[in-house]
């Protein structure tokens, strides 16, 4: 099965659609305005089905609960140069690109969930998960929410020297255009 979230939703709002290839609605994320580490997945019918909340703000622990058990931790998520996460108590291995969100979730050498990026209806970018078994729906979503969400790229200094990553112009493409044609 394959869910679908779009990207501008991930990053700037506080309600996340999760949608089938149908384009029917399958969960609804929503994260807390004064807790922004949580976020809470609910069903069609707006029944709390699960959760990833901060466990511990010293080790940077997260947990994921579903039904209100806890079924996963991510352990001390590294901001730079991620390339793995392993979540215990589920055994999880994410492997992949997590930064461009191009990964595959295992267990035991299993593929459970593949996550990759996608162009949705009128060119929005977007999330595909693609699930082996629909009763790792909950907990794939709300682990794929939360490594689009917090994982960060390495920042530039704020006075950074620009002219060397190979940026030619600082003005925008329609200032070039007209200055060509006049």
């Amino acid at each position: 099965m394959n869910l679908y979230i779009r990207k501008a939703d991930l990053a700037i709002g506080n309600i996340l659609v999760i949608a089938n290839q149908s384009k029917e609605t399958i969960f609804i994320a929503a994260r807390d305005k004064e807790n922004p580490f949580l976020i809470k997945l609910y069903n069609r019918l707006n029944t709390l089905i699960g959760e990833i909340k901060l466990k511990n703000s010293f080790l940077k622990i997260y947990s994921i609960d579903i039904n209100g058990e806890e079924k996963a931790t991510i352990n001390a998520l590294p901001m730079i140069d991620l390339k793995f996460v392993y979540l215990s108590k589920a055994n999880w291995n994410v492997v992949g690109n997590l930064v461009a969100s191009d990964y595959h979730v295992k267990q035991g050498g299993h593929e459970i969930i593949r996550v990759q990026p996608t162009v949705m209806t009128q060119g929005h970018p977007g999330l595909e998960l693609s699930f082996e078994d629909l009763d790792d729906g909950p907990m794939g979503t709300l682990l794929a929410i939360f490594l689009d969400k917090y994982i960060k790229l390495p920042t530039l200094a704020p006075k950074a020297d620009l002219n060397g990553l190979g940026m030619k112009s600082k003005m925008p493409y329609l200032n070039n255009f007209k200055n060509k044609c006049n």
